[in-house]
């Protein structure tokens, strides 16, 4: 029987954790919360392979490196409500859902979101909530957010997200220019009174997430 416990130990030691990523509230959340189970079964025994995961729909799963090193620079607190956009199979919000109070994951695709839903009951993560909408518009609702994870590559920032951040808050994602074959994993800053600081953090691999392809976004 293939030791999935073992793999993603093996996933947190020998690739997340040597990237730099010393959180050890997250390397415990990436070591027990089954990535397995947010990958067709097919691609089960080696959804801890450090690369991007199909998850159905023409849509990618981050590889786990990215994913954490990317969930590390937002700089989580326990009382954080988090907003993330991009939900796919609902993989980073559990993730978040274990090293914050709250998670807010907006999902275009119903399908996706049914599946990240099940899973998310399954392991009891009671923290989510799941919506389904454009991926542009956030959930302004619940907004302003101190942190805000896009889950794939986007060609530019949509204005709508920065609205939704509050003063000093933050928000991550892969900026990917048309043609490019790596993005730049790009953390934005505010600084109140519309004004914001950018910068880049490393390069990534990474699939456009709908909406945000080149020639649909917009810039700030």
């Amino acid at each position: 029987m293939f030791d999935f416990n073992a793999a993603r130990k093996n996933m947190v030691d020998g690739q997340i954790h040597p990237s730099g990523v010393i959180d050890p509230d997250l390397l415990n959340a990436f070591e027990n919360i089954p990535r397995e189970l947010f990958v067709d079964e097919g691609l089960q025994k080696i959804a801890c392979n450090d690369e991007q995961m199909a998850i159905g729909q023409g849509r990618m799963m981050l590889d786990p490196t990215t994913q954490a090193r990317m969930i590390q620079a937002l700089e989580c607190n326990k009382d954080d409500c988090v907003l993330e956009v991009g939900a796919g199979t609902g993989y980073a919000a559990a993730i978040l859902s274990s090293i914050v109070t709250t998670v807010v994951s907006v999902e275009s695709d119903s399908e996706l979101l049914q599946k990240a839903q099940k899973i998310w009951d399954k392991l009891d993560c009671v923290n989510i909530y799941g919506h389904q909408g454009d991926l542009k518009d956030g959930y302004l609702k619940s907004a302003p957010y101190r942190l805000i994870l896009v889950n794939g590559a986007v060609c530019d920032i949509p204005q709508e997200l920065v609205e939704q951040l509050a003063p000093q808050g933050r928000l991550i994602t892969i900026i990917k220019k048309k043609d490019d074959v790596l993005g730049n994993v790009t953390l934005i800053e505010s600084l109140g009174d519309g004004q914001f600081s950018t910068y880049n953090l490393f390069s990534a691999s990474a699939h456009y997430l709908p909406g945000y392809e080149p020639g649909q976004s917009f810039k700030f």
